[in-house]
């Protein structure tokens, strides 16, 4: 089960702020798998699980964005009905509480793969490998 690190990057909810962040990873070769933008007024956290940390960071700095990252879990799912809950329901009965999720799947790949914020990231881990 991948422990992965996220990055959680303080973003303005206006107009433009997105794509200027995505424009400036992509123009460092830093590919986003992994994005949940919330509909919150202000300045909000966009999470985002990224290729090249390090260098997702420093373009952070270069913006003057403030970050913090996290270990979460970047689980591969088979493409079938019950795949989320059965995952979900051994966290839930190992008392591992869920904080947030997202996910992208990409038709006819036959895997689904979701982001998983948990209270207990290694617990988490072996109980999915």
């Amino acid at each position: 089960m991948p422990v992965v690190t996220q990055l959680s990057v303080m973003v303005e909810n206006k107009r433009g702020a997105l794509a200027e962040l995505c424009t400036k990873l992509a123009e460092k070769a830093v590919n986003i798998s992994g994005m949940m933008v919330p509909d919150q007024a202000g300045v909000a956290p966009v999470r985002l699980v990224v290729n090249h940390l390090e260098t997702a960071k420093k373009v952070f700095d270069q913006l003057g964005l403030k970050y913090t990252e996290e270990q979460v879990l970047d689980v591969r799912l088979s493409d079938k009905p019950g795949a989320v809950g059965k995952v979900t329901r051994k966290l839930t009965d190992i008392g591992v509480d869920i904080r947030f999720a997202y996910a992208t799947i990409l038709k006819g790949a036959g895997h689904a793969s979701i982001v998983l914020g948990v209270s207990d990231v290694e617990a988490a881990a072996k109980v999915l490998k």
